[in-house]
C-alpha cells in the first residue's frame, strides 16, 4: 500500500515544475500574499489537517505547462481550489491549464 501511494505522489510531482517557490516542499505550507486571509486560513486548515493524517501535499503548485493550483494532495492527485472572490467563468478558464492525471475539487468559501 505504502509503495503504491508513493508511486502516485512520484508521477503527481512530475507535473510540478520544481524551480520555483513550491519546487519539492511537499508537506510545507506556501501562501499567496495577495490572497484574501480568508483564502489563505482555508488553505492553513486543510494543510494542518493533511499533516496530521500523513497526507502529502503541495501548495502553489506551478505546472510544467502552465497554471498553478492553490492545494494538490499528492497521493490522490487531486486539486483542491478554493474560491472566494473567483467567478465560475474564471474559475473554469483556470482549471483549463492543469494536467489531466489530477481530479479537481473546488471549494466555495
Amino acid at each position: 500500500m505504502k509503495q503504491q501511494t508513493q508511486r502516485k505522489i512520484n508521477e503527481a510531482l512530475r507535473h510540478i515544475r520544481h524551480s520555483n517557490k513550491s519546487g519539492s516542499h511537499v508537506n510545507c505550507i506556501r501562501l499567496n500574499y495577495s490572497a484574501a486571509d480568508k483564502h489563505n486560513d482555508e488553505i492553513i486548515r486543510r494543510c494542518v489537517e493533511y499533516l496530521k493524517t500523513g497526507v502529502s501535499f503541495i501548495t502553489e503548485a506551478h505546472f510544467i505547462h502552465g497554471g498553478r493550483a492553490d492545494l494538490i494532495n499528492l497521493a490522490t492527485k487531486e486539486i483542491i481550489e478554493i474560491c472566494n472572490t473567483e467567478t465560475e467563468i474564471r474559475f473554469k478558464e483556470k482549471i483549463k491549464s492543469y494536467p489531466d492525471i489530477f481530479t479537481i475539487r473546488k471549494i466555495r468559501i
